[in-house]
């Protein structure tokens, strides 16, 4: 057997793959329950439940409590949790990707772009109350190494989103904060917002910042910017990939998702209106 062949030993799939199982492991996270009481619950006989909670023993999904005479089955979730981490998390981002659903694009202002011939892509995203994922790209008229000096100049062309009498900081180099402050430095003061910290920078090609980007909560998040040569050598295809863990207001998603392209298009604009071998280049 080829050792990329993984045999049929994984009863946590086979068990899952009943309807009836899952619902069963449904009932189970409001609490332990009898088997009679879980049968009341379906429209089978009390047999067939036993041995649907039989199967799910085996995957070592449930587990069983005797009191007396009473049998008392708790949902187990350590398997299911054993199974995320091995199959689910590692193609989690890739999976991720395939499956986004068509969003709505950003208004007409974003999606036509601030230069003529510019073109946004489709901005594509997940929200499910509990993380984040959106994608968007748009193709500027400007060669990468324009692009990427508008880019590292993004104090200046960001959409404003902060508080009055704020203002943006970013410090373009590896360990570098972005964040907004009401003084000369980001810790001047201590009444801005850190949004992330520059976790990656590969000059002409990517830009990553780690960080919350103000959202409120315990969330984790990450975003970057990828740059790469358009269709002629005098454009550039710049990618957004910006991925949150933790709860996160339907509302602040959606600002999200429909925010970045209107980014990507403030930076074509920035890019664009840069002259070859100016300041800004250097």
């Amino acid at each position: 057997m080829s050792p990329r062949v993984v045999p049929d030993a994984e009863p946590v799939w086979r068990a899952l793959a009943d309807p009836t199982r899952r619902a069963i492991l449904d009932a189970l996270r409001a609490g332990p329950r009898t088997t009679g009481a879980l049968a009341e619950d379906f429209p089978t006989t009390r047999f067939a439940v036993m041995k649907h909670l039989a199967v799910l023993v085996d995957a070592g999904l449930v587990t069983v409590e005797r009191r007396g005479r009473e049998r008392l089955n708790h949902l187990n979730p350590v398997p299911l949790r054993q199974t995320y981490e091995r199959w689910v998390r590692p193609a989690a981002a890739p999976a991720a990707e395939v499956a986004m659903r068509l969003a709505e694009r950003a208004e007409s202002d974003m999606t036509t772009g601030m230069t003529t011939g510019m073109t946004t892509g489709i901005t594509t995203g997940i929200t499910t109350g509990y993380g984040l994922d959106v994608r968007a790209e748009h193709t500027v008229e400007a060669d990468p190494g324009r692009t990427w000096a508008a880019l590292l100049d993004l104090a200046d062309w960001w959409p404003p989103c902060w508080p009055e009498g704020a203002r943006l900081v970013f410090e373009p180099y590896v360990g570098g904060r972005l964040g907004t402050t009401f003084g000369e430095a980001l810790d001047d003061g201590g009444r801005g917002a850190l949004w992330g910290v520059v976790t990656g920078l590969h000059p002409g090609r990517e830009l990553r910042v780690d960080g919350t980007m103000d959202i409120p909560g315990p969330v984790a998040g990450q975003w970057r910017m990828l740059l790469e040569p358009g269709a002629t050598a005098a454009t550039t295809l710049v990618t957004v990939e910006h991925r949150v863990l933790g709860p996160i207001d339907d509302d602040v998603a959606a600002g999200f998702t429909r925010g970045w392209p209107g980014t990507l298009t403030r930076l074509a604009g920035r890019a664009e209106s840069v002259e070859p071998g100016s300041r800004a280049l250097q």
